[in-house]
């Protein structure tokens, strides 16, 4: 089971490829491991998040578990997750240091060749003059691309920081480089943003800050952009800007978010429906303006999300999905640090680029989720979650277990 998880930690390079999506494959055969075990905090809430993802589509529409758009579009956060839940079926002693920078380097050397083709096609700086001409690797989407890479990213800092090597940095300029290409700016800016997290010692009082600063601004942005005029249940944006990356923008602003905003006013506890956004709503049934039912309803499942995490988590799923949402991260982040700290401390450095990587790569994940659409994005998460995946099927040679923060001689948590 262990390699199935190798087999789509690898194939994760693209997203043409739907054997990227195998990491779930250990839930098919051994869910009844999942009994007389322990695991970590964020096991928690992210449970309670799936089941309440499932009751909403129950209730919204439960045709759509059975329809391949859905898995692939609204419903990937099925296929982002699952991979999670896996680690905790199978079991390995791979030294996940090794493995990662054996990844690290395969995922930056096999877009090598095709990134050098669009050097020569279009040179470094084509993305200024003409934004469509943006380097998209093996993906589709450039936004997909550009996640992909800003993970990728904190893939490489993770392993420099294990061990300092030359290759590594090479590589990492490298990805770089591919990640400017993509012009893909909320990648670019959560990729930044983990930097002076790292250089300010990783705090967690920074990280609570980070995450109010994010919804706080998303929503004032939604408030500000708000037409009254406009019935964004409804109404169609349309947009006139040649400018691509312009027009992008105005879609989000303008229209987007806005109608996220809508949503959530119609139903802020739980929201209208898992994978509502893009649907036709005729009607919304209110109780007292706390949660709405929706009627009438035009099921479509397509690419259009509200290019905002926070916002596209409280239009589906209310206040009770963002809390859970934002919890499991909050937590998976603290099981990371204490994970880096005990491989560090008493692990002889066991693991350590892979708890470092969670870490950091949950950060980029909450800024790019400000701009994008990258909380469920199979070509954000996946590389995330099947390292968690990894990381929770490790078992250790002796008896040192990492799913415990280990203690100081004064009792108190390394950080």
């Amino acid at each position: 089971m262990a390699y199935i998880s190798l087999l789509a930690l690898f194939l994760t390079v693209t997203n043409l490829v739907p054997v990227s999506a195998v990491g779930f494959v250990p839930l098919l055969f051994c869910s009844w491991r999942f009994f007389g075990r322990s695991y970590p905090a964020f096991i928690t809430p992210l449970t309670m998040l799936t089941l309440l993802i499932v009751v909403s589509t129950l209730l919204y529409d439960p045709r759509s578990f059975l329809q391949f758009d859905f898995y692939r579009r609204d419903g990937n956060f099925f296929i982002s997750y699952a991979p999670i839940f896996a680690g905790c079926l199978y079991m390995h002693r791979w030294d996940l240091n090794k493995v990662l920078r054996a990844f690290f380097m395969f995922a930056v050397v096999i877009n090598l060749p095709i990134y050098a083709y669009y050097i020569l096609e279009n040179g470094l700086l084509s993305i200024f003059t003409n934004p469509d001409a943006s380097f998209g690797s093996y993906f589709i989407a450039r936004n997909a691309a550009g996640g992909f890479f800003a993970m990728l990213f904190c893939l490489g800092l993770g392993c420099y920081l294990q061990r300092r090597s030359k290759l590594v940095l090479a590589l990492l300029a490298a990805n770089v480089l591919m990640l400017f290409s993509t012009y893909s700016r909320g990648s670019l800016l959560g990729a930044l943003a983990v930097l002076p997290y790292l250089y300010f010692g990783r705090k967690r009082w920074m990280l609570a800050s980070l995450i109010a600063c994010l919804l706080v601004a998303s929503i004032a942005m939604a408030i500000y952009n708000t037409d009254p005029t406009v019935n964004y249940m409804g109404y169609t944006f349309s947009i006139q800007n040649q400018d691509a990356k312009v027009a992008n923008l105005n879609i989000r602003y303008e229209w987007l978010w806005p109608r996220a905003l809508a949503y959530f006013e119609q139903s802020p506890i739980i929201g209208l429906g898992f994978g509502s956004f893009d649907d036709h709503i005729g009607s919304v049934i209110s109780y007292f303006h706390v949660v709405g039912i929706a009627s009438d309803v035009t099921t479509e499942h397509s690419d259009s999300h509200a290019h905002n995490s926070y916002l596209n988590f409280l239009a589906e799923l209310g206040i009770v999905g963002l809390v859970l949402l934002l919890n499991f991260l909050w937590k998976l982040i603290e099981w990371s640090q204490h994970g880096a700290a005990a491989a560090a401390l008493i692990g002889r450095g066991q693991n350590f680029a892979a708890f470092r990587f969670v870490e950091i790569s949950s950060v980029c994940l909450l800024v790019m989720a400000a701009t994008e659409h990258r909380m469920v994005s199979p070509s954000n998460v996946l590389i995330l979650s099947l390292v968690v995946s990894l990381l929770l099927a490790w078992r250790p040679p002796s008896a040192v277990a990492f799913e415990r923060p280990p203690r100081m001689p004064d009792g108190r948590t390394p950080s």
